[in-house]
């Protein structure tokens, strides 16, 4: 056995217990992912089990542009009894658990409509009672230039979770872009951003402090709210996200060749549709060295700076995604990735916005279930069915992930065709 392959196994077998916040398994589906341009047949996003319980979602955010740049004020809310919405069978209280006898602990949440006739949203969990929004969302000065104001969200306990949703869902055509930088969670080294000891339960029976991250910027096929992280891995469809993870289980491009690294890695993934486990979602492509990787390879397209700030954004022109960030990284200097992908030739896990999407997502369209689920368990990628796009930023794992990151000039471009 080579090097390589040793090293590989050992991945496996650390990563399958702790099957925590990045988990893509490498036993998924093989193959580099077919160009940008190639057949335009779209497949279906989200499910019965995506749709909250709290009735059904609002309309789609209308034509136009709306930025947020946090130079006003953003209002502070105190946390209520955690309802656990029941947002499927990944849900914190989900039959995924519950037949495991998983049940969720007592928590609190808020959720409140902020910015320009609310068109933003910000929800936040804790286990701390007594807590108000404030204690994890606020404005505060840019260290790179305190005449500026910017959104900072803070988890002060691996327990804690907040993320920014817009209110509504988007439709088949946008452009989301934002400012993010100033991470603070973790290093890829021990105790990697943590006090040490935390654990990821109830849902996982595992260390948390192996993995420490955020989320740049990601489109998911539901409403995002904190969740456990098994839940955020199967709602996921294209992500630029942060996983500060030791001992390393992913590469990184370093400009000439790969080498491990979990040391402020960035991803830019897009979640393949024909693969998924249980425990970790789907596996994906992952885009690094000027091109997308085979499914499974868990590859960094370079590593950020802690005290810098960077550009990101996701462009959807109907079943084709762009994701793209700029600005000084640690291998590749300061540049711009761009990565587009073909969501309907991909399979891209969930992409079908809409009736005439899902029209033509007969290849990806997958009736099974998983068994783990029980009889009655939704299919995983039901004919003609479709889920409309989300883009979220911040920390959602409530299981996951403590520490603190800046955002700011989130915009919103819709166009009217």
């Amino acid at each position: 056995m080579t090097i390589r392959a040793l090293a590989v196994s050992f991945i496996a077998l650390w990563l399958a217990p702790l099957a925590a916040c990045h988990a893509a398994s490498s036993a998924g589906g093989g193959g580099a992912i077919p160009p940008a341009g190639g057949a335009s047949t779209p497949p279906p996003a989200g499910s019965p089990s995506s749709t909250p319980a709290a009735g059904t979602p609002a309309p789609a955010a209308s034509p136009g542009t709306q930025l947020e740049t946090f130079e006003g004020t953003l209002p502070d809310a105190d946390f209520a009894v955690d309802p656990v919405p029941d947002d499927g069978p990944w849900a914190d209280a989900g039959v995924y658990f519950t037949n495991q006898g998983i049940h969720p602990p007592p928590a609190f949440r808020v959720s409140q409509p902020f910015g320009a006739d609310g068109w933003l949203t910000l929800e936040s969990y804790t286990r701390s009672p007594g807590a108000h929004l404030s204690d994890f969302a606020s404005i505060v000065p840019d260290p790179a230039d305190p005449t500026n104001h910017v959104l900072q969200i803070r988890s002060p306990a691996h327990t804690d979770a907040t993320v920014v949703r817009p209110t509504r869902p988007l439709p088949a055509r946008y452009k989301v872009t934002l400012r993010v930088g100033f991470p603070h969670f973790g290093d890829g080294v021990p105790p990697n951003g943590y006090r040490g000891g935390e654990r990821a339960e109830p849902w996982l029976d595992a260390d948390a402090t192996g993995q420490n991250g955020f989320y740049w910027l990601t489109i998911l096929d539901a409403m995002p709210r904190p969740h456990n992280n098994v839940w955020i891995h199967h709602h996921r469809k294209v992500v630029v996200d942060s996983d500060n993870n030791t001992p390393p289980w992913m590469e990184m491009w370093n400009g000439t060749s790969f080498e491990w690294s979990g040391v402020h890695p960035i991803m830019m993934i897009a979640l393949d549709g024909k693969s998924s486990t249980d425990r970790t979602g789907n596996a994906f492509y992952s885009w690094s060295a000027g091109q997308w990787q085979p499914s499974g390879d868990i590859r960094a397209v370079d590593a950020y700076l802690p005290d810098h700030w960077y550009q990101v954004s996701i462009t959807r022109d109907g079943p084709r995604y762009t994701l793209e960030i700029s600005g000084e990284f640690a291998h590749g200097g300061q540049t711009t990735y761009t990565a587009t992908v073909d969501a309907a030739a991909t399979c891209t896990w969930h992409y079908p916005v809409d009736a005439t999407e899902a029209a033509g997502a007969g290849p990806c369209v997958d009736e099974s279930s998983s068994a783990a689920l029980g009889p009655g368990a939704p299919p995983n990628w039901p004919a003609g069915a479709s889920w409309p796009d989300w883009f979220m930023f911040g920390d959602p794992h409530e299981n996951f992930y403590e520490g603190d990151v800046l955002y700011d000039d989130v915009k919103l471009e819709i166009p009217s065709t």
